[in-house]
């Protein structure tokens, strides 16, 4: 997507310390087997194909990343930045068609002697959407069938198979190997019978199918699957990839979360909702946004502290003008989610004052609905744990932020069917 991205902190705003120990503290021999956590260390997963970790309050001591592969501690790379600033591994690993939960742990000493200890868990897309397969709709008998197929995280190091059904005869498949880094191949098959030619990319369960017709008369693919853009702030991570999974073939899902981004911080979203809409026209836009507003805006050329009536007025007037943005003059559905209440007391004021704007802003608006998630995930305040489907799911991160990945998977299917599906 050419969509530009914020690489903000996912939640700096938010980032906690946990007391540490005073007692000095040597590096466990398996930092994934019960890790005592004191610092703030999130896994940002927003960029196709790579996942970053950020580890907070380093002051300047070296970090150590690892993934925990069950309780196995896999070392991924250390980092090390001026006291002040976030550490960052950048592509410290990249998404896995057959790993889609990850965890990960990160280390660094502490000013006292002891260990600072910061975990997370992200969930990345499957591979249900990751390739698309290219094809020209018709060509005369005779012709070269050009197959390009596009590796959408554009990491390659993946065989899948290419399969092509003649009319009349049997499947003919061949892997189609990607090295590393390759996002992009190709192949060419003779099309020499007349009728419908069948397509079909094969990869870790997921199946990408077309048509093309050869000579008149033969039938042709039907058009792509409506788009569904996922989008929004950190909050919205995770919930994209379980929403590939729910849609299935029923939508195309496209994802461009801005971690660290906030509607309250300028008028960036104004613009950024436009170019999505140009560049995507979406039938359905799913939006979670939030957990970084909270600054003063201008209102009438008056800076305007939260929490208050004329904050909330702004911002239901801002969030209102993107959703009829995200509408298209009536031609696409919005969905847009309300914020779970956060754990510190400190930001409850402003996660109510958010939520209050998009109901507000929603009201009145045709083909705009707003999912409560503080109803479904904090009906009487925060809870780390919930009832869902007759089990106790941890549905928070460890920041009290967050949705943990069960959280995001529960969000997911609400949105699903909201959709009618599921």
């Amino acid at each position: 997507m050419a969509l530009r991205r914020s690489r903000c902190l996912a939640l700096t705003a938010f980032a906690i310390v946990l007391p540490a120990s005073s007692a000095a503290a040597q590096a466990p021999a398996n930092p994934c087997v019960d890790p005592k956590i004191t610092n703030f260390a999130p896994a940002d997963a927003t960029r196709p194909g790579v996942i970053d970790l950020h580890y907070f309050h380093a002051n300047g001591a070296r970090v150590d990343y690892f993934e925990c592969i069950g309780d196995r501690a896999h070392r991924l790379g250390s980092a090390q930045t001026a006291p002040g600033t976030p550490t960052i591994l950048r592509d410290a690993t990249t998404w896995s068609c057959d790993r889609l939960n990850r965890r990960f742990v990160s280390t660094a000493p502490k000013a006292d002697g002891s260990l600072g200890v910061g975990t997370y868990s992200v969930r990345t897309m499957s591979c249900a959407q990751r390739f698309s397969v290219s094809t020209p709709r018709r060509l005369r008998p005779g012709a070269l069938l050009r197959v390009r197929v596009t590796d959408r995280w554009g990491i390659g190091g993946i065989r899948p198979a290419l399969c092509v059904t003649a009319p009349g005869e049997r499947r003919a498949c061949r892997t189609l190997a990607f090295p590393r880094a390759v996002a992009v191949v190709s192949r060419r098959v003779r099309a020499t019978t007349r009728g419908s030619w069948r397509i079909e990319l094969r990869a870790r369960g997921h199946r990408v199918r077309t048509r093309v017709a050869v000579g008149a008369g033969a039938k042709a693919a039907g058009g792509p699957a409506p788009l569904l853009l996922a989008t929004g702030d950190s909050m919205m991570q995770g919930i994209d990839g379980f929403l590939t999974d729910e849609l299935g073939e029923a939508a195309r899902v496209r994802s461009d979360v801005r971690p660290g981004t906030g509607i309250g911080k300028g008028l960036g979203w104004l613009s950024w909702s436009a170019e999505q809409t140009a560049e995507l026209r979406p039938r359905v836009t799913v939006m979670s946004i939030g957990a970084n507003e909270g600054i003063a805006m201008p209102v009438a050329g008056v800076s305007v502290d939260c929490c208050g009536e004329p904050w909330v007025a702004e911002y239901a007037r801002r969030v209102r003008t993107m959703m009829r943005t995200y509408q298209r003059g009536g031609r696409a559905r919005v969905l847009w989610l309300t914020l779970p209440m956060p754990r510190d007391a400190r930001h409850i004021p402003t996660f109510g004052a958010v939520n209050a704007g998009i109901l507000r802003a929603a009201a009145g608006l045709p083909g705009v609905t707003v999912l409560r998630m503080d109803l479904l995930f904090t009906p009487a305040g925060y809870r780390d744990v919930m009832r869902h489907r007759g089990k106790s799911v941890r549905v928070r991160e460890i920041d009290g932020v967050h949705l943990s990945i069960s959280g995001t998977a529960i969000a997911a299917d609400a949105i699903a069917r909201a959709l009618g599906h599921g």
